[in-house]
């Protein structure tokens, strides 16, 4: 920028005339490096020579103060063009709306959007109606989305790429994968080839949904069309094959990807790992998680904790503690999972002391517990039959900003009807009640159960409804007592059973 303008002087040392060109290329580069005030002069000093700034002109500098966080100046320089005698044009709109919608100021940009329909000089493109539809769809204002895409239809402007992967996404991304498939089928019969990042979308959304066969299917279409899967299709993909219980295909895509030349990133790693620790396969866990620190990826606190849930669930305790203490030595700072992840898993290697310590240690590395922390930690001091203990603990949580949430009231209520405390776990829900805290359908089994072994029937009965009336079912250790507990005729007789 010095360079430009001290060619800027030598021009008029040399008694030329710098014209609109030379000031509007000095703006741009002035916006480009954020210098808004700058080109502001410069500006100014362009005017009072008496050279007329055009729409481009304006334009550069909309946009610079838009990068800024200046929507509002933008919007004034839109509305004083006239001044200068030029007029907005299809740009000045784009810039300022997409600015808009990146700000969550939809309704704003929903405005503008309206206004520049109603100006006969400006005719909307497809680059508008992208901007406004992905953001609409990012808010999940499908209906809205689905009106401006139809709008653009008819106005016989044809959707591109962008547009219905703003569609698809958006769609996905609310859980409503079958209007998605609806564009994505639209998109392949207008033949507007997706792009590797619009099946990622799809494929993801598929998966997640346990829709693993069409997810499948969609990945063989790549293949068709000539369109590479990246990392990230692969792990939707594995992820989905892991969550329908098809380990082994997971891992022949794993493998499949190495054969292509493609290189696992820690994502990638991170998926099958996840996999084999919830298969129990801890061994070929452990070698996938050594195979990739040999192969120079960086081991992540994800991964690591990770590794961490799965082998605390088999039993390995002591190697969790290892790999956990190996994880700090390597410079990977637990996060919040992975601290509930080795406070659940010393509890339950009855461990509580350690728990205790740990707890405490944490805050001083700038972690303060949540809720579920707290939660981990009353469960084990009742597992460990420390309730004095328990209930210090859950007085505790108001204290520190937190309120108890279901998980924890459940804890504490299961822990009171085992050591026989009826009247105060019958406190306990009234209290949760009242704290605006719902039951959910665990609290209720633990309710029905707790009566049932008191050979309160009527309570255990009366919670049996209340649980029907707000549609949840018990489980089936729950049935299976209400079975054994009442004769055929009764059980018959519960219609809040069927």
């Amino acid at each position: 920028m010095n360079h430009g303008f001290c060619l800027l002087g030598e021009i008029t040392k040399r008694g030329y005339h710098p014209d609109t060109i030379t000031f509007n290329t000095l703006i741009k580069g002035l916006c480009s490096e954020e210098k808004i005030d700058f080109s502001f002069e410069v500006f100014g000093k362009m005017t009072d020579t008496g050279i007329q700034p055009t729409a481009v002109t304006c334009n550069t500098i909309i946009h610079g103060l838009c990068r800024t966080g200046e929507v509002g100046l933008a919007l004034r320089l839109k509305n004083d063009m006239s001044r200068w005698k030029c007029r907005p044009d299809v740009v000045s709109y784009i810039v300022i709306i997409d600015t808009l919608c990146k700000g969550d100021l939809v309704d704003e940009a929903l405005v503008l959007f309206s206004e520049m329909l109603g100006d006969f000089y400006v005719v909307p493109d497809v680059v508008v109606y992208n901007s406004l539809i992905k953001d609409l769809c990012n808010s999940g204002r499908l209906t809205e989305a689905r009106r401006i895409f139809d709008e653009m239809v008819g106005k016989g402007i044809s959707g591109n790429m962008a547009t219905y992967k703003g569609m698809i996404h958006g769609f996905c991304l609310h859980g409503r994968w079958k209007e998605a498939t609806r564009y994505f089928d639209e998109m392949m019969d207008r033949e507007i080839l997706p792009d590797t990042i619009t099946f990622n979308i799809l494929i993801d959304s598929h998966c997640k949904d346990g829709m693993t066969e069409d997810a499948w299917g969609l990945f063989e279409l790549m293949d068709k069309l000539n369109i590479q899967p990246n990392q990230i299709t692969y792990s939707s993909m594995m992820n989905g094959l892991c969550l329908a219980g098809r380990l082994q295909d997971a891992v022949k895509l794993f493998d499949s990807m190495v054969h292509r030349g493609l290189d696992p990133n820690e994502f990638n790693y991170n998926v099958l790992i996840d996999g084999y620790c919830k298969n129990r396969k801890l061994d070929e866990a452990v070698k996938l998680f050594k195979k990739m620190k040999q192969n120079g990826l960086q081991v992540t606190t994800v991964v690591y904790t990770t590794l961490l849930r799965g082998l605390y669930r088999d039993g390995r305790f002591e190697t969790a503690q290892s790999l956990f203490n190996e994880m700090q030595s390597c410079g990977q700072n637990p996060n919040k999972f992975t601290y509930s992840t080795v406070l659940n898993g010393l509890c339950k290697n009855g461990k509580i002391g350690e728990a205790i310590v740990l707890f405490e240690s944490m805050k001083t590395t700038g972690i303060l517990p949540d809720i579920y922390m707290y939660a981990i930690l009353i469960h084990g001091f009742c597992q460990a039959g420390k309730l004095e203990d328990a209930r210090k603990l859950f007085n505790k949580i108001p204290k520190e900003g937190l309120v108890p949430n279901v998980i924890t009231y459940n804890t504490k209520m299961d822990s009171l009807f085992h050591n026989r405390m009826f009247l105060e776990a019958e406190r306990l829900i009234s209290e949760m009640e009242e704290k605006g805290c719902l039951p959910n359908s665990r609290t209720y089994d633990i309710l029905i159960k707790g009566f049932l072994r008191r050979n309160d029937t009527q309570k255990a009965l009366q919670y049996l409804c209340k649980m029907r009336e707000r549609k949840f079912m018990p489980s089936d250790s729950v049935v299976s007592l209400l079975v054994n507990t009442f004769s055929t005729d009764k059980i018959k007789s519960l219609e809040v059973l069927q």
